[in-house]
């Protein structure tokens, strides 16, 4: 099975030391930090390369490897100002990879919504987007090739980036120096596609798998409030699908556990081995010609 971790968020005002502690517990040894996560260390400095290497140091002595940073930030928000003092600091946190022994950074691209970087907004769609979408990418971009980084864009069906194809397509045009996708069906994934998640997943692995080096564990759900990425088992992606296709196709990438509470790990990390347990029993019913 895919090696386990976790994003740091999970464990908020948690020191390194009780993060570490409970996800050993249950089998992880990986983490997506937050640099500018509170821990207890050095937290007036969030940036500096002290610090940095005073978190990563005391993540390996705990067995746990820093795998990938957040640096998620709206891109694209509307306020020009904040737009770019976050994304100064996120050239920050590109230049700190290194120190935390990682050539990862993830963010999300964002939305022109006035208030909300997760609503939907019809200025998303335009030609004009998309181009200073890809300004912005092309920036960043070629900040972590100067460190040796890859920055992975994680896209959501209400973003700018919103679907596989312009995932795929955003890299065409800017090469894939520097630049990645993470592998995050559960963020694509449509409400018609729901009715034929085999399809719909395999359609998305066939499209990025060869541009992401981690992928998420979560869950799709659409609801009265509309669509949101809950834990895993909290929505209705098919996870045996997930599971069969991730194992077959990409073992060695990490697997990194989303939006969960602490007491909610065991059950969403049950789920997940159950799933990749359905998986290599298909495999081998259909090696037995079963």
């Amino acid at each position: 099975m895919n090696r386990l971790g976790f994003m740091s968020y999970i464990y908020m005002g948690w020191t390194v030391e009780q993060m570490a502690a409970d996800a050993r517990s249950h089998g992880m040894s990986l983490v997506q930090l937050d640099p500018k996560q509170k821990l207890q260390l050095m937290d007036d400095q969030p940036f500096s390369q002290a610090r940095a290497e005073a978190v990563r140091e005391s993540f390996e002595k705990q067995g746990i490897s820093i795998v990938g940073l957040s640096g998620y930030t709206n891109l694209m928000n509307p306020n020009l100002q904040k737009r770019e003092d976050k994304l100064v600091q996120l050239e920050k946190m590109i230049d700190l990879c290194p120190v935390y022994g990682t050539r990862y950074i993830a963010t999300e691209t964002g939305s022109l919504h006035p208030t909300n970087a997760w609503r939907d907004y019809e200025g998303n769609r335009t030609p004009e987007a998309w181009d200073e979408l890809l300004r912005i990418v092309d920036r960043l971009r070629s900040r972590a090739v100067k460190n040796d980084a890859v920055l992975l864009l994680e896209g959501f069906a209400l973003n700018i980036l919103a679907t596989v194809e312009q995932a795929v397509s955003l890299v065409e045009q800017l090469g894939s120096e520097g630049l990645g996708i993470i592998m995050d069906p559960f963020n694509y994934l449509t409400q018609e596609d729901l009715k034929q998640q085999d399809a719909a997943m395999t359609n998305i692995f066939n499209r990025i798998e060869a541009y992401a080096p981690i992928a998420h564990a979560k869950d799709t759900l659409y609801s009265e409030e509309g669509f949101t990425t809950p834990r895993v088992g909290a929505g209705y992606a098919d996870w045996n699908v997930y599971a069969k296709l991730i194992s077959s196709r990409m073992p060695e990438v990490p697997l990194i556990l989303e939006h969960a509470k602490p007491e909610e790990v065991a059950e969403c990390l049950k789920l997940v081995h159950q799933a990749f347990a359905n998986a290599a029993a298909e495999k081998a019913d259909e090696a037995n010609g079963r």
